[in-house]
């Protein structure tokens, strides 16, 4: 039982020395173009009453509206998110914080006219984890990459009016999985 402890202490120590030496903050930048007009794209990021294409959301609550400024709760699996606008700039730019348990940080998008007439679409999500030991788990198991992706997908698919489609696909996949298990 002592071997089994120490084991542990060592395990968890090296965690958190790597998470010393790790970076504080993770940003990524990611681009698309999204075959619909700046107002459209931009309009649809930053409603946050239409959010239900989000199928990593369990719910959105706004909290606060203050002109352009809104506070609002994402809730996945139990785990709450608080959200503030920072800024926006219609058409052009629209920035927001968050604060969860575990992180900080800050996303910010710019919306920009492409060649073939749609919306080159440009985020940018920085996080600071708050504690060493979380921000070695974070760089191991939390894709910010897949993360962004996913956003950017559901997106095009909301603004490509599949959303409909997108929804019977997610409960035929369902359906599958539930005839597999039988």
């Amino acid at each position: 039982i002592l071997y089994i402890l120490l084991a542990i202490i060592v395990v968890v120590l090296l965690i958190v020395v790597i998470g010393l030496i790790l970076p504080k903050t993770r940003t990524l930048t990611k681009q698309t173009i999204y075959n619909a007009s700046v107002e459209k794209v931009y309009n649809m990021v930053t409603n946050n009453v239409d959010w239900k294409y989000r199928t990593s959301l369990d719910d959105l609550v706004i909290v606060e509206t203050n002109g352009d400024i809104e506070v609002w709760d994402e809730i996945t699996g139990g785990n709450i998110i608080r959200f503030k606008t920072c800024e926006k700039k219609p058409y052009s730019f629209y920035s927001f914080d968050m604060e969860g348990k575990l992180f900080k940080g800050y996303w910010f998008a710019e919306f920009k006219s492409a060649d073939n007439g749609g919306t080159l679409f440009i985020a940018t999500e920085s996080i600071e984890y708050k504690n060493p030991f979380i921000r070695t788990l974070a760089y191991l198991f939390m894709d910010l990459d897949k993360f962004m992706e996913a956003y950017q997908q559901e997106l095009r698919i909301k603004i490509e009016n599949n959303w409909c489609r997108m929804k019977a696909i997610n409960e035929l996949s369902n359906i599958k999985d539930i005839t597999e298990l039988g």
